[in-house]
């Protein structure tokens, strides 16, 4: 007899979560990396290598992130390592699936992504999931919460923000924003700040992530953010408090400017519960101090309430899981 398993998947510019209807929760990196020349293949014996593996071994490999404007770029490499990602973290999360049994998937994607993006992430995992439902990935947070009437949410993720109003029912286009100001751009003011005043440290894309995600924050007030910077290989400590702050805020202004207008243009009997109702998810929730820059952003509206998911890691990943598994079968491949 054979068996279905439903899995929820948070296909990210940066990481993608999975978690599964019998229990498992797996993230990884969405990367792949290919050997560069045939001394790296016979290094890894492997054709390619995936997640934080990949990066851990990254000298001797061409590094493709297929997601990292926030949909699956145009080109072949990008829709092979987008089915290897997929491929991969599904047989990870459901080690026990036998021939015969079945998987359904709720995958979720940008807001506005598009039709043709949407059909290539058909096509790329069409060999192992059976089903396939796409969700919007704010409306994959609010399915996973429980939140439908008058919520606002913003799910700031690597390479997209996405904010999407509920009101009860499927999110309509004009519901729904899509940016491309999000944490990977975050990383490259980051870096471009650090460089102006301290031009002769050593930087990596890991190194500006890791202080990012550790000491980011938008808040008035922080405790200074010392770091240890390699210069020519010898560390030492520099100061970055302001630069952090700075550069942070060059990240939630503009969505500060979005979540606005989607509040200004709601019906305006509604106006007052939308914007009482702000939820942030993504990784850029973890910035200190974003709910209340929000909430500063709104006084000349009233005012307004915003607040972060307690899981901001697989919070996409439970919602595409819990849609999967209660969605009519007619919504099953609508795209």
């Amino acid at each position: 007899m054979s068996n279905i398993f439903y899995v929820g998947i948070d296909l990210g510019t940066s990481r993608t979560s999975v978690a599964t209807s019998t229990g498992k929760r797996i993230t990884t990196r969405t990367c792949v990396g290919y050997p560069k020349d045939i001394i790296s293949k016979k290094r890894f014996g492997k054709d390619y290598l995936l997640g934080d593996y990949a990066l851990d071994n990254r000298l001797g490999l061409n590094i493709v992130w297929p997601l990292a404007e926030g949909v699956i770029r145009e080109s072949e490499k990008s829709l092979e390592a987008t089915g290897l990602i997929l491929r991969h973290i599904i047989a990870e999360a459901i080690p026990d699936k036998k021939e015969s049994d079945k998987i359904y998937a709720g995958i979720g994607v940008p807001a506005q992504a598009s039709l043709n993006n949407k059909r290539a992430i058909i096509d790329v995992t069409t060999d192992y999931i059976d089903k396939i439902l796409i969700v919007s990935e704010p409306f994959a947070v609010a399915y996973s919460i429980d939140r439908f009437d008058e919520t606002l949410i913003v799910d700031i993720g690597g390479g997209t923000t996405d904010l999407c109003r509920m009101h009860g029912s499927i999110p309509e286009k004009e519901d729904q924003i899509t940016l491309k100001i999000a944490g990977n751009f975050l990383d490259d003011v980051i870096t471009k700040a650090i460089l102006e005043k301290f031009p002769d440290v050593q930087l990596t894309p890991r190194i500006v992530r890791r202080i990012k995600e550790k000491y980011g924050y938008v808040s008035e007030v922080s405790e200074p953010v010392v770091v240890t910077l390699t210069q020519n290989g010898i560390p030492a400590e520099y100061d970055i408090t302001d630069i952090l702050r700075e550069s942070c805020l060059k990240l939630t202004n503009p969505i500060c400017k979005e979540i606005q207008k989607l509040v200004g243009t709601f019906d305006p009997d509604f106006q007052e519960k939308i914007r009482n109702n702000i939820i942030i998810a993504g990784g850029g929730s973890r910035l200190k101090g974003i709910d209340r820059a929000i909430e500063k952003s709104l006084r000349d509206y009233g005012g307004g309430n915003a607040a972060t998911v307690q899981d901001a890691e697989y919070c996409g990943s439970i919602g595409a899981l819990k849609m999967c598994m209660e969605m009519p079968e007619e919504y099953w491949e609508k795209i």
